[in-house]
């Protein structure tokens, strides 16, 4: 998998690019920088270095116009490891920006921890991330490491509490916030939909009313009627249910079916946990667990919004219509 990501203020014209795959895949790439930094530089024996993890673990790659000089890798059990930047490229940031997307990484698929033992000299950058030191020093290879653990659930419990304020800051820039609690996410909801000028897309297992309500529904409605391109589309994998009891979202269906559009997801994208919002395909909401009061808000043109943006084209172009919401449509 490639991604595109932004260049750093080091490299201006210089084309950053992501790839995570498999051994199979990347190995020959990943294996070329980590013998520079770990064999040649740091001398650890070749016998040390690679291991049986590689063949099981996901592969990530940075590339500067092609040519790879970033590597590290994450097993199964979510430990993080062999990080490795070629040593001319060092102290521009790359290894933060590779991080950051393993991260990324995780919490797409769950992972509540990520283990790893850090060289001494970069336990300040794991720090910046969020890892905690988790045991003592110990020496390996001749190289001093000490464990460190990043913990998603007790990350999101020291979340900072927002305002509307803080939030529609958030969101002239491109970045990222943790945000906890059900106050705080039907803010972060609110906010989003006010902003939106374009379309507003949410994908989701189940609508729950605990995130919205008809007061900050209502300027949807507004958004369907702006220009002939607006949308305001719900997708959503149970319908039935969802059709026979009175919510939030029926009611503003009812007041303005011509700009409201609700359909089922095919059962083949279907999921049973994740869900999120887009507004002008910019700014993301992202539930690891619909029903958590737990998000993930990327915002500013965030590759994330890109990358669900076009998922949830494809999942709206294989949808199918809901029968039992014909007879509501005004």
């Amino acid at each position: 998998m490639t991604s595109p990501l932004a260049a750093s203020s080091q490299n201006k014209g210089a084309k950053l690019t992501a790839k995570q795959g498999t051994w199979q895949q990347l190995g020959e790439a990943c294996r070329q920088i980590r013998h520079k930094v770990f064999v040649e530089e740091q001398e650890i024996p070749a016998k040390d270095e690679l291991d049986d993890k590689d063949a099981t673990s996901e592969h990530f790659l940075l590339l500067i116009n092609e040519r790879a000089v970033a590597t590290a890798r994450l097993t199964q059990e979510g430990h993080l490891g062999r990080l490795a930047v070629l040593k001319p490229l060092r102290g521009k940031g790359i290894a933060k920006k590779l991080l950051l997307r393993i991260l990324e990484h995780c919490r797409r698929i769950n992972l509540r921890q990520v283990h790893l033992n850090a060289q001494i000299n970069a336990v300040n950058l794991y720090a910046q991330l969020g890892f905690k030191v988790n045991g003592d020093e110990y020496d390996e290879v001749g190289i001093v490491h000490v464990p460190m653990l990043l913990d998603f659930d007790s990350q999101l419990l020291d979340a900072t509490q927002h305002t509307e304020q803080t939030l529609e800051t958030a969101l002239k820039t491109t970045g990222q916030l943790r945000i906890q609690g059900q106050e705080q996410v039907y803010l972060a909801i609110k906010v989003l939909i006010q902003q939106a000028s374009r379309n507003f897309s949410l994908e989701t297992p189940n609508y729950l009313d605990t995130w919205f309500d008809e007061a900050s529904l209502a300027p949807l409605i507004q958004l369907g009627r702006r220009h002939e391109h607006s949308r305001v589309r719900f997708l959503l994998a149970e319908t039935r249910e969802f059709s026979r009891k009175t919510n939030s979202l029926l009611k503003l269906y009812q007041r303005a079916s011509s700009y409201i559009e609700i359909k089922q997801s095919h059962s083949l994208y279907q999921t049973k946990q994740q869900a999120y919002l887009l507004v002008d395909n910019r700014h993301l909401l992202w539930w690891q667990d619909y029903q958590q009061p737990r998000v993930e808000l990327y915002s500013g043109d965030h590759r994330e919004a890109f990358r669900l943006s076009a998922q949830f084209k494809l999942h709206w172009e294989k949808s199918l219509a809901v029968k039992a919401l014909q007879s509501l449509a005004l």
